[in-house]
């Protein structure tokens, strides 16, 4: 086996194996009247070598999840699998996971070369392996010039690459990985979101990756849960919960959205004629499953880069204010129904002066723009 291969490489004859499987998996806290479930019939499949990201906000469950599958909470009801073998009841130490916090939780004491070979130290391994194998992943993570130094004498991102070494050097079948860019500023986030999926891409091992940041399930993921109240509301590819959100809190939490009401004035298939507010008749796409009703009002999603001013247009609006923020401007405005939109316009490079607030505008939404919300 390649370390390009990794341990987590996905099977090439029947398509990509199944390394965790999670049926009807809950977790409540307490009891009585007191208990509180934090997740509730999670139903997933993470394949082995993909990066997997459990997306939503603060409180929704992702890190109980995480905790479960790494063995520091066990769970109330359900099944979780890892490579085919059910762990409830395992600890951590005993399941083929390693987890990155977002602490790090580095020894202070410790060289950095001393601090990626703890862990293979405390397996048993021998004094040459433990040597070469830390010396690997210090090239790995681009570290190999600072192996004697502190964590007190590096970066914080530094840092991260070094907890991120010490949880690869045992090389784990799954790295479970719980916000670790949070501490990080924005510009070094960025960075290590491309080292991320590097790292990733080179290991073959399987990540699971915890934010609420949409950009960065965005950028790394080959898959994303989108997960709300203890359930797991979409899962699918960046580009499929982003084009295609199955219901307004996904539509809302990933990336800027208008919602618009409109009337559907015929259907057929996967797509509906509907009427936006002035009047306008536009296509949309349907939902899997959705029964439209014609007559009947629905909410429609538009993203902002969907959009453009132009003389004739869809729908007539007057402009609020232009917000720049150097590569696009925002531009706000309400539809004559008084429906906030917002449109996002790219900078070029050619000076065009933003249109002033007060301003009638027409909005042109492109083909394939608009589509009907479930919810």
């Amino acid at each position: 086996m390649t370390a390009t291969q990794g341990i987590g490489s996905p099977a090439t004859d029947k398509g990509p194996a199944i390394e965790i499987e999670i049926r009807n998996l809950s977790k409540v806290f307490g009891d009585g009247p007191r208990a509180f479930k934090a997740l509730d019939d999670i139903q997933l499949d993470i394949r082995q070598g993909e990066f997997f990201t459990l997306l939503g906000p603060s409180g929704c469950g992702k890190t109980t999840l995480l905790r479960l599958i790494a063995g520091f909470e066990q769970p109330s009801s359900g099944l979780l699998q890892i490579n085919g073998k059910a762990v409830a009841g395992l600890g951590p130490n005993r399941r083929p996971v390693n987890t990155v916090f977002q602490n790090y939780a580095l020894f202070p004491h410790m060289t950095l070369a001393e601090n990626i070979g703890f862990g293979l130290k405390m397996l048993g391994k021998s004094r040459s392996e433990v040597a070469s194998t830390t010396q690997e992943m210090l090239k790995l993570v681009k570290m190999d010039a600072m192996a004697d130094r502190k964590p007190a004498q590096i970066s914080g991102g530094q840092q991260q690459r070094i907890a991120l070494a010490r949880a690869l050097a045992p090389r784990p079948r799954v790295l479970l990985l719980d916000e670790p860019l949070s501490a990080l500023d924005l510009k070094l986030r960025k960075e290590m979101q491309v080292e991320l999926k590097r790292l990733q891409l080179e290991t073959g091992i399987t990540f699971v990756f915890v934010t609420h940041d949409q950009e960065e399930a965005l950028t790394m993921s080959d898959r994303i849960a989108v997960i709300s109240g203890g359930q797991v509301l979409q899962m699918g590819t960046p580009h499929e919960i982003y084009n295609f959100p199955a219901e307004r809190f996904v539509a809302d939490f990933i990336g800027d959205t208008n919602f618009i009401d409109a009337e559907i004035v015929q259907y057929e298939g996967d797509f509906a004629q509907v009427r936006l507010p002035g009047g306008v008749v536009r296509e949309a796409s349907l939902p899997e499953g959705f029964n439209a009703r014609v007559g009947e009002t629905v909410t429609v999603v538009i993203r902002p880069e969907h959009a453009s001013l132009t003389e004739r247009g869809d729908l007539q609006a007057t402009v609020e204010n232009a917000v720049f923020f150097g590569t696009d401007t925002h531009i706000h405005l309400r539809l004559e129904d008084q429906t906030p939109f917002i449109l996002r316009r790219q900078n070029t490079g050619v000076s065009v002066a933003p249109p002033e607030a007060g301003q009638h505008a027409c909005i042109a939404v492109a083909e394939g723009g608009i589509q009907v919300l479930r919810s």
